[in-house]
């Protein structure tokens, strides 16, 4: 589980979901455990023998393994083979809603929230705006989302047993606190994982939101597969998630990624570039729509509205989108220099956009030597998401079942 580590509050241990017994890693026995609810988690029910031969174990060790399971709640015998008697006749299969992981994607303006099962299956989805009143009303709106979703999903609140929150913002590894938050008011300085395990009465874990949307791309994306990797969400903000020999990089503050705050050449230090990051005020949306009208275009039209002029030929356009795909070709020179990914994927509303990356691939050519391969994201907007539900699902199974 070592690519999905993200961070826990250092003072507080995670509790026993619903006071199962934790499984203890260390324990060869709990490997074996591993192995069989894997075994499980990716088929449908099988029986004690073939059971054994997956898990390389006999036949009463599996028996024994199969008991803590089912006084656990988390197998059920599934039926009987050919109708003969005996336990090697029988046939166990997961009861895959016996615990449940919730994950959350924060964003400026919307909150992404869906729950899941043990095999990753989406039970309840939704996507709500983000309430901006602070931490007490973020919490409220968490715990509500939760509560709506266990019942839209006809489960029961108690079987929430893991959940991830993706935030746009640096979470310090040491401490779990917010820096960097810009887009979510009165959280900054403020310890929102020891208020939101408390609230949702389960382990939390919180997560930059890019870092999660590289891990969702890992697990089901453009990066499956690969141990160095960027992915740069380029959107109404920036920001980049970071992946070296296969684990997430953060800093000692867990900044690594931001890089909102790049200096371009033209760079000059303003209060807004202080605030948001020098890159972000030249490739965010606002920094796009601001290029577009300095060249004469309209100053109220949507970044979407500038790509399709662009497609259309109006020069304005043309001209705004070559600026932006240099600038941010730049900013792609600066993270190969440092930590030399095998692929870059590009994401979010501006970032994933074809006639971006087309163009950010030719400047790249131009000012970098050795080739790297830029791709779209496949997981569009759910990235986020995605990791989010991942990283809680392989927490409840590690609480469950113990590490992989």
């Amino acid at each position: 589980m070592e690519d999905w580590q993200i961070n826990q509050s250092p003072s507080e241990q995670r509790p026993d979901p619903a006071n199962l017994t934790k499984v203890r890693a260390s324990n060869p026995a709990s490997r074996q455990l591993r192995q069989l609810a894997e075994i499980l988690i990716e088929g449908g029910a099988l029986q004690r023998p073939a059971l054994a031969k997956r898990v390389g174990i006999s036949k009463q060790a599996v028996s024994e393994l199969l008991s803590v399971l089912e006084q656990r709640g988390l197998v059920q015998v599934a039926g009987t083979i050919n109708g003969l008697p005996g336990r090697s006749s029988l046939s166990y299969a997961l009861r895959p809603d016996a615990a449940l992981a919730l994950g959350f994607d924060i964003g400026g303006t919307k909150i992404a929230a869906a729950l899941v099962d043990l095999r990753g299956k989406v039970l309840a989805e939704t996507v709500v705006p983000t309430a901006l009143g602070g931490l007490d009303q973020l919490v409220r709106q968490l715990v509500d989302l939760a509560d709506s979703l266990t019942r839209t999903a006809g489960a029961q609140r108690f079987r929430v047993q893991a959940c991830t929150v993706g935030v746009p913002a640096a979470v310090n590894p040491a401490t779990g606190i917010l820096n960097l938050a810009a887009n979510l008011p009165g959280l900054v300085a403020v310890d929102l994982h020891a208020r939101l395990t408390r609230a949702l009465n389960c382990p939390v874990s919180i997560e930059n939101d890019v870092n999660l949307a590289l891990l969702g791309e890992v697990a089901s994306g453009s990066g499956q597969g690969k141990r160095d990797i960027a992915f740069i969400a380029l959107g109404t903000g920036v920001g980049a998630g970071l992946m070296v020999n296969g684990r997430l990089l953060r800093g000692a503050t867990g900044g690594a990624g931001e890089i909102a705050y790049l200096p371009l050449p033209d760079h000059r230090t303003t209060a807004r570039s202080l605030a948001q990051g020098h890159f972000e005020t030249m490739v965010g949306e606002a920094g796009i729509r601001e290029a577009f009208a300095r060249r004469g275009g309209a100053e109220d039209v949507s970044v979407r509205t500038i790509f399709d002029l662009a497609t259309s030929g109006d020069a304005r356009a043309l001209q705004t989108i070559d600026e932006l795909a240099g600038h941010v070709a730049l900013g792609i020179v600066s993270l190969i220099a440092l930590v030399d990914p095998e692929l870059v994927v590009l994401g979010g509303s501006v970032g994933a956009r074809p006639e971006l990356i087309e163009r950010v691939q030719a400047e790249l050519a131009a000012r970098f030597e050795r080739p790297v391969p830029i791709v779209a994201s496949n997981t569009g907007s759910r990235a986020g998401l995605a990791g989010a539900l991942e990283t809680a699902r392989r927490h409840l199974l590690a609480d469950l079942f113990g590490e992989e």
